[in-house]
């Protein structure tokens, strides 16, 4: 067993010799360039919502996330917010890469999958919300951050890398608390295949375990109260339940139409020429039309555990017809890449097969490579947990709202490709695993 100086000196030079190939310089010269000179050609870009972003109220209960709200609010020119928010998110992206090119040092595939992943990150459908003044730019940059110290803890069995991971997690809940149906237990996943991977009891690590649990509990609950803040405003939950009247059916609005006091105002809407407008115009007449179910419609009734519990059958089919077809929203028309690269590494029309596609090229570059894989039980039941909270979150945010409900699955759809060419060889690693205190 190795003295644990020589561990460190290990672990370290191997990161300090990354820093010093001249080609992973010039490959992060040119991701910094290129991110540089879109933002130069484009423009702050706003939507119906970027107004509670500029308020000046950084509490707002609207807006769960705390960060998105403090920049657009204390930076008062939008060219340089959104150029703080790429940055960012640049820099987000050059630690997923640096930690590929760390975590299979001893394969020459680091190379293309830390590339493919940067190219990747600079498709519209994840690079131009960088423009957009709300709360997916950060989302996504949180989510990256996050998702590239699973790959650093593949390498590394310092305490302080689990830490940063959990801070990264905690920043990620702060910035979209909703996420906390999945990062809780994703993370747990990744705390017990890091200690199991590199044999650190928690005995060992008992300080570190400590230091953890308190920054995530304290961001887990600060996001389950600004959550429940949003889900007890009972003015976006009507509007949302309007949304959901006609975008979900026949689970929602067979729901509706069979529990609430009968209003001849929501049938009449819901089959004419216009159902969007003319049902979302009941959220001014509604009221004086049928008081009663005007009533309905603001209570409890709608929550999403309310009438998805009516019929779940309903609206789990509804749900997965939906969810086969997801799109993938674009936050602006700006693209870095010419528009055929940018479909073909970002197709927005089908986000399966973008993802299928990903995956296969990882584990094949992974094959080649002759990186170890080793499936296990604990790996699948990893996976299946993971998959199973993304899954939950999915729903939830689906089940919510029918109006913006590809624009809220940021950045989850967006990333989904990025996470099945990375995770699987990236978490892998490329040779001996290195133990450190």
């Amino acid at each position: 067993m190795q003295p644990v100086s020589a561990l460190h000196t290990g672990v370290e030079g191997r990161s300090s010799n990354l820093l010093r190939l001249p080609g992973t310089w010039l490959l992060l010269l040119a991701y910094l360039t290129a991110n540089l000179w879109a933002w130069v050609g484009s423009e702050p870009v706003t939507t119906w919502d970027s107004g509670r972003y500029t308020s000046g109220d950084i509490f707002l209960f609207l807006n769960p996330g705390v960060p998105p709200t403090f920049l657009f609010s204390t930076v008062s020119s939008p060219s340089v917010a959104v150029f703080l928010q790429m940055v960012i998110y640049a820099a987000a992206w050059i630690s997923l890469a640096l930690a590929v090119l760390y975590s299979l040092h001893r394969s020459w595939i680091r190379w293309p999958i830390a590339v493919l992943a940067l190219l990747a990150s600079l498709a519209s459908p994840l690079w131009a919300w960088n423009l957009v003044i709300g709360s997916e730019g950060l989302t996504v940059s949180a989510v990256v951050l996050w998702m590239s110290t699973f790959v650093w803890l593949a390498r590394s069995a310092r305490s302080l890398t689990w830490i940063l991971s959990t801070g990264a997690a905690s920043a990620l809940l702060v910035t979209r608390p909703q996420t906390i149906l999945f990062v809780v237990p994703i993370h747990i996943v990744v705390s017990l295949w890091w200690s199991r991977r590199h044999r650190r009891p928690w005995i060992d690590v008992k300080g570190s375990l400590a230091v953890s649990l308190i920054i995530l509990l304290a961001a887990s609950g600060w996001s389950v109260y600004r959550s429940a803040l949003l889900a007890n405003d009972d003015v976006y939950s009507f509007r949302y339940a309007l949304h959901n009247l006609v975008e979900k059916t026949p689970s929602f609005r067979q729901y509706a139409l069979n529990e609430s006091p009968p209003c001849e105002a929501i049938p009449t809407a819901l089959n004419g020429p216009q159902p969007w407008t003319d049902v979302i115009a009941l959220d001014n007449t509604l009221i004086g039309l049928c008081p009663e179910t005007f009533i309905w419609f603001k209570s409890d009734a709608v929550s999403p555990v309310t009438w998805v519990l009516y019929d779940p059958l309903a609206a789990a089919l509804n749900f997965r017809d939906v969810m086969w077809g997801i799109a993938l929203p674009v936050g602006s028309e700006t693209s870095v890449l010419p528009s055929a690269v940018d479909d073909l590494l970002l197709p927005v029309h089908n986000v399966w097969l973008a993802t299928g596609v990903a995956l296969l090229v990882g584990l094949l570059l992974g094959v080649v490579g002759q990186v170890r894989y080793r499936v296990t039980l604990r790996s699948v039941v990893g996976v299946a947990i993971a998959v199973g909270s993304l899954t939950l979150y999915l729903f939830a945010v689906w089940a919510a709202d029918g109006y913006d409900v590809i624009r809220h699955m940021v950045p989850i759809t967006t990333l989904l490709p990025i996470a099945a060419l990375v995770l699987p060889t990236g978490m892998s690693g490329g040779g001996p695993r290195e133990r450190s205190s």
